[in-house]
């Protein structure tokens, strides 16, 4: 694997590190387990930022999973900071910003048309990236594939059940509250409980979301288009089942297009090695496997 800065635009670049795999990555002692084989030049996968965490990611996330997925998907990885995150600087503009961020991705997904003659893309993002990737897709038909960690989901009947039952029946949960309303004890936010600063612990905000039907129908145009998906879902009180985002999203035809991956006892950023170990395995086969599909 192969490790460089990349900058993309003339004024006020994007920064970002493109991960390419070795010349020799097809070699004979390559498995499909381990290593990539006769892996295709045309396809690359972008991983966006994550709020205000600069492309690193979360806990290294994205460190981790670029290297993997050059390494044992044979794919080229690049991860970048948006204007105004990281090493890129801010640019002035009349977007908003999420129409900025789609904006920037489709700049990076043409510097590697341009310069490596790339034509299909996979997107990655942990919230609010997620959120970007899926919106990109919209835009951009060069996009095959999505990979999200915490997107797009709704609560349904279960999940109201999974969420309230519990705490009607906690008499913990009882005196908890009694202790807060006499000011015996305080409450404490995500990022107390945490220990990781207010500014960069972002958690999936439910009631700022898109209508679920704007939602439904930009996933069913995509299953159309032939788009796949690789969700993966931390347990959380807004997300509290396996199949909740199947049973969200019910009237989309999947199908084979749709990898779930639930992980009970892990924190939205990702931070448990192992959990970490199995977002990333499952991503880079996915990724793999995706793109040596025919056209």
């Amino acid at each position: 694997m192969r490790e460089r800065v990349i900058s993309v635009g003339q004024i006020n670049p994007l920064f970002g590190i493109i991960c390419e795999p070795e010349a020799t990555a097809n070699s004979p002692e390559n498995s499909p387990e381990n290593g990539p084989e006769n892996s295709p030049e045309n396809v690359a996968v972008v991983l966006l930022n994550s709020g205000v965490i600069h492309r690193v990611g979360s806990c290294r996330l994205s460190v981790t999973l670029a290297r993997s997925i050059a390494e044992h998907a044979g794919l080229v990885a690049v991860r970048f900071d948006f204007s105004g995150v990281g090493d890129s600087e801010a640019r002035r503009s009349t977007l908003t910003a999420a129409e900025s961020a789609v904006g920037e991705v489709q700049e990076v997904m043409d510097y590697l048309a341009r310069e490596k003659k790339i034509d299909r893309f996979i997107l990655y993002g942990l919230c609010s990236g997620a959120y970007a990737s899926y919106r990109t897709a919209l835009k951009d038909p060069r996009v095959i594939g999505v990979a999200q960690i915490d997107g797009y989901c709704y609560m349904s009947w279960k999940s109201y059940l999974h969420h309230y039952v519990p705490r009607v029946c906690s008499t913990e949960r009882w005196v908890g509250l009694a202790q807060r309303i006499l000011g015996i004890k305080k409450a404490k936010s995500g990022a107390a409980v945490s220990n990781v600063e207010a500014r960069f612990f972002e958690v999936p905000n439910f009631g700022n979301f898109p209508p679920k039907a704007e939602v439904s129908a930009g996933l069913a145009s995509l299953i159309k288009r032939g788009v796949e998906f690789f969700n993966v879902f931390c347990s959380s009180e807004y997300y509290n089942y396996e199949n909740q985002y199947l049973d969200c999203f019910n009237q989309i035809p999947f199908a084979n297009k749709l990898s779930l991956l639930y992980l009970v006892n892990t924190s939205h950023i990702v931070a448990e090695p192992e959990e970490q170990q199995k977002v990333v395995r499952g991503i880079t086969l996915w990724a793999k496997a995706l793109a040596r599909k025919p056209l």
